[in-house]
């Protein structure tokens, strides 16, 4: 399936072709970033863009986009897939820490997308802090930025705390099946997430190989993000709790959140 065997701190290194798999038929997101881009304006910025799962779709509909992601494993397949495309001519891929995007030029954005959990990928605080600087300096004094993160709702991480998952399974072409689960520790004083996941990959012949990573994530409340993008220079904040705009509730799946500069 060529999995990377090398050693790495980066966490997607040895699970990307996997990840695609799981995410490959994820969409529900995508029209809300269509509809965003297309009213805010480009060039778009994404940061943890990954293999390219949002941002071929916008260069797709026409905008010009910056990807940002640390991870090399990802952006090479994203290299890939722009090139298959052909769409080189819109899309920047950019190896970068979203805490700190010196390439970009301050005030050049129109729309800062940072998508389905990627501010928690930072696990302090003030890594989260310096992202949200970073993002309200380049953007245009127009423009906007989008933040979409898990709803941290006690019952959900109650529900996931120290249990194991099983996420899902999928039949490839050659007839193997991949299995994903996953087991997760809640350390509510500290926000933080640490996550271990594990696929297990059963050939057609049974033999079966497992591959796991492993992360922090540290997860945001609405007070807490609203506090830290006005300390950020932002205003004009508004929260839903679904890609269709309902507002934001205690059992909302998402906290999805837009900020203009201030």
């Amino acid at each position: 399936m060529g999995i990377p065997d090398s050693a790495t701190t980066d966490p997607y290194a040895t699970i990307q072709p996997l990840y695609d798999i799981e995410h490959a038929e994820y969409e529900e997101d995508i029209p809300f970033y269509l509809q965003t881009v297309e009213s805010v304006g480009d060039p778009v910025l994404e940061l943890g863009c990954g293999t390219g799962r949002i941002l071929l779709p916008v260069a797709e509909a026409g905008f010009r986009i910056t990807g940002v992601d640390l991870s090399k494993v990802m952006l090479d397949v994203a290299r890939d897939a722009v090139a298959e495309a052909e769409l080189g001519h819109l899309v920047t891929l950019v190896q970068a820490n979203m805490a700190d995007l010196s390439p970009i030029a301050s005030g050049t954005i129109g729309t800062v997308l940072i998508t389905l959990n990627g501010l928690m990928h930072a696990d302090t605080q003030a890594a989260q802090r310096a992202i949200l600087r970073e993002s309200r300096r380049v953007l245009d004094p127009r423009g906007q930025l989008v933040i979409d993160l898990l709803n941290p709702a006690p019952s959900r991480l109650q529900g996931f705390d120290r249990q194991i998952i099983h996420e899902g399974t999928w039949t490839l072409d050659d007839r193997s099946v991949v299995d994903k689960f996953s087991t997760r520790r809640v350390i509510a004083s500290e926000q933080r997430i640490e996550t271990d996941l594990w696929y297990d990959l059963i050939a057609p012949d049974g033999a079966l190989r497992r591959v796991r990573t492993s992360f922090v994530m540290r997860y945001l409340t609405r007070g807490e993000l609203e506090l830290m993008l006005e300390l950020a220079g932002f205003g004009d904040v508004q929260i839903y709790g679904s890609y269709d705009l309902d507002p934001y509730e205690d059992d909302s799946d998402r906290l999805l959140v837009t900020a203009e500069p201030r």
